[in-house]
């Protein structure tokens, strides 16, 4: 029998099967926020310890940030293995949509979105102090360790937590609207402040829909991985004054509005894609 290979597919790799079998409810939702409250607390003890180590701020927050996570992964991890007799699976990840065209279309539609929110900015409130050291250390760190914690661990750990459980358990249950709603709103309180909070809430309905569409983690963890990428470099090329917009940093007003336009043309032409595809993560 011949074995046909599709060119447009990307390499891919099993990291989430593991979590087929959990499919969170009301009750499993309770834990899971319990078990985040427990991988806060080690958190919070491992940067301390590494501070008083004498460790910089950045590699603190590298080493400890996964640790969050770490506790409610466990947990699904552990009532997955146990429902695999008993339900049937929904895929955290679904491989078939891991591919190249619809990979590009999901990236150039997040940062043509990440773009249009840069108004935001001129309109939101001063960030606080916490933020503004967030910034500084990530835009004054080596830009290795500040993508690897910004880039590759947010994306992963976050992508897997309010996507691949959150909505994912969501849609088994609501609407598709008024999941990825939650879901996004969710994702935007997690961040604890008002500056980047309501980002991430718009951020988090595009990330939201893309996985509705096509049950793939992997493109969201992608999406995520681009918009933190291109927010380390900038910082890192001008330095973490949070008060500047993309405005400020292209003056010609001219090239701003056409970049705009790209933009919205980049955005609009990602939903189209999407939007023609049957979701793949369907209410049960």
């Amino acid at each position: 029998m011949e074995i046909k290979h599709s060119r447009s597919r990307i390499p891919s790799f099993d990291l989430l099967s593991g979590f087929d079998w959990f499919i969170p409810g009301w009750i499993d939702f309770m834990w899971i926020a319990t078990m985040l409250g427990v991988g806060v607390v080690i958190s919070a003890i491992a940067a301390l310890s590494l501070s008083k180590a004498g460790f910089a701020p950045i590699y603190i927050q590298t080493i400890s940030y996964p640790l969050l996570f770490i506790p409610a992964m466990m947990l699904a991890s552990s009532q997955s293995r146990r429902n695999v007799f008993r339900i049937e699976p929904r895929p955290l990840d679904r491989p078939e949509n891991w591919k190249v065209l619809p990979a590009l279309l999901a990236v150039l539609g997040m940062l043509g979105l990440a773009f249009l929110l840069d108004p935001l900015n001129l309109v939101m409130p001063e960030p606080d102090d916490r933020v503004k050291d967030a910034m500084k250390m990530l835009a004054d760190g080596p830009i290795v360790i500040s993508l690897l914690c910004t880039a590759v661990f947010a994306p992963f750990f976050e992508e897997w937590l309010f996507r691949g459980i959150v909505l994912r358990g969501l849609l088994g249950k609501l609407k598709p609207v008024w999941a990825i709603l939650i879901s996004s709103v969710v994702f935007g309180l997690f961040h604890l402040n008002l500056w980047q909070a309501i980002p991430a809430t718009l951020m988090g309905l595009m990330l939201g829909y893309v996985y509705w569409r096509t049950g793939s983690l992997k493109l969201t963890m992608l999406m995520h991985c681009a918009n933190n990428t291109l927010s380390v470099i900038l910082m890192s090329i001008h330095g973490a004054d949070t008060s500047d917009t993309l405005y400020d940093l292209i003056p010609n007003t001219f090239a701003y509005g056409v970049l705009a336009a790209l933009a919205l043309t980049a955005l609009l032409v990602s939903i189209f894609y999407f939007s023609r595809k049957k979701p793949a993560q369907e209410k049960q």
